[in-house]
């Protein structure tokens, strides 16, 4: 008949041997899901407090940061940097009766020497921390009163800018009874921009 259990000599080291092997398996079986469960709330929760401490540093400079954006909007509400129109279609008009007045007080002879041919909106493609309204702009102008209209459109309030300058020369020819007389103009185009208030 074989033997089933070994001499008594190594009985006992295999016992303890049974009993680490046991003990494994019950580990694995009934609590490890447990202990690793464990593990990854507290890893968690170790998030989740650093995350209230960095909204608690927030929060303490709520106050502070909301006198900073009041008088940024007070500063920007009593600006005259800006255009006064709310929208992109109003603010054109604006640029459009701004372009005008600068013909009219600076051009030598007012219309009749600096001419706007044509003045459209172009609607811009970028989005920007501010709305810009751009008129594309053609005029007929001598170079004398242009510069002086570009400068004093420039260097005034609400801000507008020049871009995409383009100056071509421009002849005309009328006749005056048995004479030719010949006018020499600029064909200006430019784009002419300013922002509106957010």
């Amino acid at each position: 008949m074989a033997q089933l259990l070994p001499d008594k000599e190594k009985q006992r080291p295999l016992a303890y041997m049974l009993l680490v092997v046991t003990a494994i398996l019950v580990y694995w079986i009934g609590f490890h899901w447990f202990f690793q469960r464990h593990a990854e709330l507290s890893e968690e929760m170790d998030q989740l407090r650093a995350s209230e401490a960095r909204f608690q540093g927030m929060i303490a400079q709520r106050e502070r940061l909301e006198e900073e954006l009041s008088r940024v909007r007070q500063f920007e509400a009593d600006s005259d940097l800006f255009l006064k129109q709310a929208s992109a279609s109003l603010g054109s008009a604006e640029l459009t009766n701004r372009l005008k007045e600068m013909i009219r007080l600076h051009a030598s002879e007012g219309e009749q020497n600096c001419q706007v041919i044509s003045n459209q909106l172009m609607r811009g493609r970028v989005q920007e921390p501010f709305e810009r309204v751009t008129n594309k702009v053609r005029l007929r102008c001598e170079l004398e009163d242009l510069s002086k209209v570009l400068y004093h459109l420039e260097n005034g309030t609400p801000y507008v800018f020049v871009d995409e300058l383009s100056i071509y020369r421009h002849v005309t020819r009328r006749r005056r009874g048995r004479e030719t007389v010949e006018q020499r103009t600029l064909d200006v185009r430019f784009d002419l921009s300013g922002y509106l208030k957010s």
